[in-house]
């Protein structure tokens, strides 16, 4: 609970993808995605209930096992390929509800497929949803203004190109284009009323937070190997900062934190090291401890 408004988070989590058979299911460092939602869940002590919604019984198994609840069944309807996000998570609101007999505030989607996700972002979302009363809040990503909407293009049926916004034709330097942001997965936070009542997952008044990081959702095979090459790199730099602090915090060790400039090299406009010369007095007083 937050502020205190009680807090669901649901995780969508069907066995019937098509691009990546029970992509759910499917490891990236040993860890299924379904996985990976749940053991980033139990860092959120401010979750009131944390349900997995699916119509595949493997899929509740392992959910079940990193400690999300999965106390109703995904139907069929519910399941297919063309349905979407909307009626799960209504249905899943609602199920969950009569189970518990109480009625949440905030509704939490965290889907599978974004294995890049951290707890800060979702903690980061729902905060800004209770504390500017908004409707939804969305995490995003920049677009890169090279992919900017006025500068997309199209090709019709005769094989001819246009622009796909007749728009892009007032276009001349990249300078002109407005930001644009794309969602990311990462987290949608919405209210009970937005949900069920607005039908909507955006709303009439929506925030976003903004993610700069990479993060990926996760579709096809390509995806799962950028994510497994970004996860790699990660477990790689936090073993190097453990390496690091066990190093510097052990009982023989010495650390000694000094300056550049001034200190062992001249001082120079605009820190252009090119030009700098050692200062020898310090460096000597330096090496001598």
């Amino acid at each position: 609970m937050l502020a205190n408004q009680k807090i669901l988070i649901i995780v969508p989590a069907r066995g019937g993808s098509k691009g990546v058979p029970l992509k759910n299911l499917r490891k990236i460092g040993g860890v299924s995605l379904v996985e990976r939602v749940g053991l980033l869940i139990q860092k959120l002590a401010w979750v009131d209930r944390a349900v997995v919604s699916t119509d595949h019984p493997e899929i509740a198994r392992v959910a079940k096992e990193t400690g999300l609840a999965a106390p109703f069944w995904r139907s069929a309807e519910l399941a297919g390929d063309q349905v979407g996000d909307i009626p799960v998570l209504q249905h899943a609101l609602r199920a969950t509800e009569a189970v518990d007999k109480t009625q949440y505030d905030i509704i939490v989607m965290l889907q599978p497929t974004s294995p890049l996700r951290r707890a800060e972002h979702v903690f980061a979302t729902v905060e800004k949803l209770i504390a500017g009363h908004f409707d939804a809040v969305w995490t995003v990503s920049p677009t890169d203004l090279k992919y900017h909407p006025l500068k997309q293009l199209s090709l019709d049926d005769k094989g001819l190109l246009n622009l796909w916004d007749k728009e892009g034709t007032h276009i001349i330097a990249r300078q002109q284009l407005h930001q644009t942001y794309y969602r990311n997965g990462a987290a949608y936070a919405l209210t009970r009323d937005c949900l069920l009542n607005q039908v909507s997952l955006l709303g009439t008044h929506c925030s976003a937070v903004i993610i700069h990081e990479p993060m990926l959702s996760i579709d096809t095979e390509e995806d799962f190997a950028i994510a497994e090459k970004y996860l790699a790199m990660e477990a790689n730099q936090n073993s190097f900062n453990d390496e690091v602090v066990n190093k510097t915090h052990s009982p023989s060790a010495k650390v000694f934190v000094i300056d550049i400039d001034g200190v062992i090299a001249s001082l120079i406009a605009n820190n252009d090291y090119r030009f700098c010369q050692p200062i020898k007095k310090n460096i000597e007083m330096i090496n001598a401890l």
